[in-house]
């Protein structure tokens, strides 16, 4: 019996044409991860580029009995960035799926190589029929193994260590409340991009900090030019300069920063601004509110540990940002959940049945990440 097997290598690109490729039994392969796709910096100062892994797993499928691809992982495990969505679902749910095995942090298995997304090893049999798969979780040479359903619609946590706790917030969210996604208002809310004050200097002009305003001017919060040489600064603009989101002007907000909206990389810089502001690009609401003290509330909701673990669940990006936050809904003082006055941390432990040792785990999980920052 021959057997053939086909080496992906992430320098080079074996096949161009798919149409003239020998069916292989087995493909194996580091493809390459993304591609440049424009000159032009973001705001981070990264140039523009597109994943292209997931590209080189579909066509593996359809060419070998059994593949294993190493790429990227936590995105596309929890569908968050651009293209990642449909590919992330269909790929959990593959019943061909036969093992993923998902590194954290990337110098585990490449040194000195930083992948913010981690690592993932996948493998196929494209002839198993049989939902479910199993799931390794490895992080500084210690492994935990479990034999996991094909999630459908759900995510997954990504260390299985979290998993009686997101069943708990899930059973609590599914009877009485909500998550958190779905209340994060859109990055392009007030249509403030990140070169207006390079653009509109005779718009702006810098906000001193107590300065009075006038009944037609509001403060804005954005960057002083665009690229990664820009800095976030307060300015003061006319209400004019607002083309949309105008019905969140008068509204308070929660923001975090949208480079780093769930604190994986770093601090999220959550922050209350007030009724008479608006921001651009750089940050995002996560929540508005018609009152301060609601605000202020919803502000010390999200700073404790429990919430503060949830945001670290799922990926920072955007589309997946906090889909696994628990949101109660009333922040109102009068709201029949929290008493804002007393221990949040406490009640909330006790709201979702966390127990002693699941609360030694997170505050655990928030002691690493603070060390890390």
């Amino acid at each position: 019996m021959v057997i053939s097997v086909l080496i992906i290598s992430k320098t080079e690109v074996v096949y161009t044409n798919i149409d003239r490729v020998v069916p292989t039994d087995a493909i194996i392969g580091n493809p390459p991860y993304q591609v440049v796709i424009a000159k032009v910096e973001t705001e981070n100062g990264q140039k523009r580029s597109s994943s292209i892994f997931q590209h080189f797993q579909t066509i593996s499928d359809r060419l070998a009995r059994y593949t294993a691809l190493i790429y990227p992982g936590g995105r596309w495990i929890h569908r968050s960035g651009k293209g990642m969505e449909q590919f992330g679902i269909e790929q959990i749910n593959d019943p061909h799926l036969v093992q993923l095995h998902f590194f954290p942090d990337s110098a585990d298995i490449f040194k000195d190589v930083a992948i913010a997304d981690g690592i993932s090893i996948v493998f196929k049999d494209m002839r198993k029929k049989k939902d479910g798969f199993t799931y390794i979780y490895s992080k500084s040479g210690v492994s935990h193994q479990i034999q996991a359903e094909n999630p459908g619609d759900d995510l997954i946590p990504l260390n299985p260590l979290d998993i009686s706790i997101v069943a708990k917030i899930k059973k609590a969210v599914s009877k009485h409340f909500a998550f958190l996604h779905d209340s994060v208002l859109s990055q392009k809310l007030f249509s403030i991009e990140s070169d207006f004050v390079e653009n509109n200097p005779t718009l702006v002009r810098e906000y001193q900090e107590g300065e009075p305003l006038s009944n037609e001017e509001i403060k804005l919060f954005t960057n002083d030019r665009a690229g990664k040489s820009g800095r976030a600064k307060w300015y003061v603009a006319n209400k004019n300069v607002i083309t949309t989101g105008k019905e969140q002007l008068e509204r308070w907000k929660v923001v975090v920063s949208s480079a780093n909206a769930g604190g994986q990389k770093r601090s999220n810089q959550i922050a209350v601004i007030d009724n008479r502001s608006a921001f651009g690009r750089s940050r995002v609401a996560l929540k508005t509110f018609s009152t301060e003290q609601e605000a202020r509330n919803f502000f010390a909701y999200c700073n404790s540990e429990l919430i503060r673990y949830t945001f670290l669940l799922t990926d920072e990006a955007l589309t997946s940002l906090a889909k696994l936050v628990p949101d109660i809904l009333d922040y109102t003082n009068d709201n029949s959940i929290l008493d804002f006055k007393k221990d949040i941390d406490y009640q909330l432990y006790s709201l979702f049945d966390i127990d002693i040792e699941e609360q030694s785990l997170i505050k655990d999980v928030l002691m690493k990440k603070q060390g890390n920052q």
